[in-house]
């Protein structure tokens, strides 16, 4: 039987080339959405609670860089004494390293979230006699 070229072939356009899961899911792609912008990759994955913290947490980092930064330029402008606007200018900073992080953080999480979107979610945790066991079951299929 001959293949059916009247219908369109979708593709996807907007992931750069690269190994994709059996869903679907590039981690490549799903990295460099929420390295750009925390929660993209998430939200694309189907992991919105993931995303909504990322986002949250990004909005609020950003709002208390922006907001140090105000206030750094108030005591400069004031003439403020340089012991504080040097623990000022030390808050910003770590306002923007954090934003960093919650890039990274983000884009690692969207990365690892692709690669195990196919796992079996089969997981079970029971009590032993000295402890926890856990046990996954994977389906092998044999060609």
């Amino acid at each position: 039987m001959a293949a059916d070229t009247t219908r369109p072939v979708a593709t996807d356009t907007t992931s750069p080339p690269g190994i994709t899961d059996t869903l679907g899911h590039k981690p490549a792609a799903a990295l460099w959405r929420s390295l750009v912008l925390p929660g993209w990759g998430q939200v694309r994955l189907g992991r919105k609670l993931t995303a909504g913290l990322f986002i949250v947490a990004e909005g609020a980092m950003v709002g208390l860089a922006l907001k140090a930064n105000s206030d750094l330029h108030y005591l400069r402008r004031i003439g403020a004494d340089t012991a504080t606007v040097n623990a000022k200018s030390q808050d910003r900073e770590d306002w923007l390293v954090l934003l960093a992080v919650n890039h990274l953080l983000s884009g690692l999480e969207a990365f690892i979230a692709a690669n195990l979107s196919d796992f079996p979610a089969e997981l079970k945790l029971e009590r032993v006699p000295h402890g926890v066991g856990a046990s996954v079951r994977l389906p092998v299929h044999l060609p």
